[in-house]
Parts: C-alpha cells; structure tokens; sequence
C-alpha cells in the first residue's frame, strides 16, 4: 500500500501535526512526504521525496497579511506545472493537510484523495464563525486545497468527521514545570513592534521569531530564533501564552491549562474563525498587539486543562480504511 502524505508548509502547525502522523502510517504502509511553502521551522520526521514552492501567504510587519504580496510574490506558473505533472496518480491514497499542489492535481487529473487538516473542522456549519463572515475567505477554505472527503479538527470536535485537537505525543506527555515566564509566537509583527510590546514587561517573555538569527535580550524581553526544542522547553516552562489564532499552540496550551491569548492575522479569515472557537474555551482574544491588554490578561485566572483524549489509533485505521478503497479514475472537479 502506497500513501502519500502531502503537507503545507507555510506555518508550523500542518507540520507539526505530520511529525506525529507520518510514523503511526509508516506502521503500516509506504508512505511519501511531499511539502509545498517553505516557511515552516518544524522539521518533518521523514526527508520529504519532493519540495514544491506552492502558494504561501504573505505577511506585513503589523500583525496582516499582505494581499498583494500574495498575488505578485508566489511562483504562479511553477504551481500551475507542478500541478500538471506531479505523480498523484502512483499512489493508493493521498492523504492532504491543506496542500495545493496535490489537492488540485487530483482534482484534475483524477486518483484518490483524503483531506486530513484542521481547515476541514474549520469549514464545518457547526463550527464557530466570527460576527462577520468573510464570502472570500469562506471561497478560500472551500477551494484553495479541494477534495471530496475529510477528516478535519477542531477545538469543539462537533461532527463524527471532526475530532477535538489532536495533541501530539511530545506535547501530551512533555513534562510541564510552568514559572513565571510568557510564551509569545506571533509570526506576523516586526521585531520593532514586539520590542515596544513587550521589553517593559512585568514578567520574563521569550518570543520566538524567524526574523532573529540568534537570541536579543530587550529588557524583559528576549527574542529567539525558531528552534523546535527550544521552543518546546520554553513552552514547558511557560505559564501564559500569547500567539497568533492559528489551531496547534494554542490547544496545546489549553490542554496543558495555561493562561492563552491570541490576536488573529489581520486578513487571515481562519484565524478569525479560530478566535471564535478559542474565545468558547476560555482564551482571550484581541484584535491587534496594540489593543492587547497584557498586563490585565497576566492577572486573569489560568483556564482548567482540557483533557482531549489521544485516538491517534482510531485516525490511523480511518486512514488506511480510506486508501484500502478503489481509486475514483474520476477527477474530483467533475463532480462539484
């Protein structure tokens, strides 16, 4: 049985989520590891066969996200070639987190494809939606990574095709020894911005940032460069954490009860969809680092820790049940 397990790799989180699922399919099967974006700071757990440039966002340096960025600095024809001539075809299933050149490739040119992504719990109807809904970015969800069939995730698992947050292991099980120390991820602000935001602090703040090369102290503050050890230690040792409104942080957060807070990318319309979810379970959310009450939020009580249950073992038989069946010779785009 041939899997390929098809990742986007423009933020953490997607492959963060295949460092845990790649091996339990491994158990069972020969799996590939295909990557389009490359601004993810995770590395995966197996050598990826092949590395598309795919379609990234872009972001400014106040906490948005760069539309025209997005239109004129993505590799447009060579998205449209890979598209056209990546190998789907050779393999039982493909398994896809939110990944565009493998989505639209076998919604063109045929095979099998299952959708395994946060964004499948995100485009739910039962899944919480901010006050003002986005026709564009609801358009984005739907077809930016297309398939017919998924399993998503959510924080409120809220359908049998959407399971609560699944905590990896090396989170799950990571020994928790919380001081007094703020966690802040916002990969969308300046190191300006987070200097005036934070050097001031009434507690020790360590932010990570790929915009460092190597570890600045500002006062309060220190900034380090993305490293996926040192981040899960100073996570450990985090009381609070502050980061974007994306899905894996700030559940993990919430699973180890620590106090969250997230701002949501300025035009990214997940993330507004995510704040919604993560404001029911206890976080608070802010607008923009600017309107951040930061000092208020350290005074607020911790949430209880939300205890998700690990059905890592379920999600893989569903997998396998998935590539088990017939190729569709169809085209998925023939059917919507």
């Amino acid at each position: 049985m041939r899997i390929l397990y098809a990742v986007q790799g423009t933020g953490n989180g997607h492959v963060a989520r295949a460092r845990h699922v790649v091996p339990l399919l491994q158990k069972h099967a020969e799996v590939d590891v295909w990557i389009s974006g490359t601004e993810s700071q995770v590395d995966l757990p197996v050598s990826p066969s092949r590395v598309f440039s795919g379609i990234s966002l872009k972001y400014n340096l106040n906490g948005g996200l760069s539309y025209w960025r997005c239109v004129l600095d993505n590799p447009w024809p060579s998205f449209i070639w890979d598209v056209l001539t990546c190998p789907v075809r050779s393999y039982d299933l493909v398994v896809n987190d939110f990944e565009p050149v493998s989505a639209w490739a076998v919604a063109l040119r045929g095979g099998r494809i299952l959708e395994v992504s946060h964004q499948a719990g995100v485009r739910h109807p039962h899944s919480p939606r901010p006050k003002k809904r986005h026709a564009l970015g609801e358009w984005i969800l739907r077809n930016y990574a297309p398939a017919r069939e998924s399993i998503g995730f959510h924080v409120q698992g809220c359908a049998p095709d959407v399971y609560p947050p699944l905590i990896r292991h090396e989170i799950r099980f990571a020994e928790q020894k919380p001081g007094v120390h703020l966690l802040v991820y916002l990969p969308a602000y300046g190191i300006d911005q987070l200097v005036s935001a934070f050097s001031t602090c009434s507690v020790p703040v360590k932010a990570f940032t790929a915009r460092v090369a190597q570890r600045e102290v500002h006062g309060a503050l220190t900034l380090e460069p993305v490293d996926a050890m040192a981040f899960l230690s100073a996570f450990c040792a985090a009381h609070s954490v502050l980061c974007g409104a994306g899905f894996e942080l700030p559940t993990e957060a919430l699973f180890h009860g620590k106090r969250l807070a997230v701002i949501p990318i300025e035009g990214q319309y997940e993330q507004a969809c995510n704040a919604a979810a993560l404001r029911l379970a206890g976080a608070w959310t802010a607008r923009s680092l600017k309107h951040f009450k930061c000092e208020k939020w350290l005074q607020s009580p911790p949430p209880q820790a939300t205890n998700w249950p690990d059905y890592s073992d379920e999600l893989t038989a569903r997998i396998l049940a998935y590539a088990q069946q017939p190729k569709s010779p169809q085209p998925v785009w023939a059917s919507r």
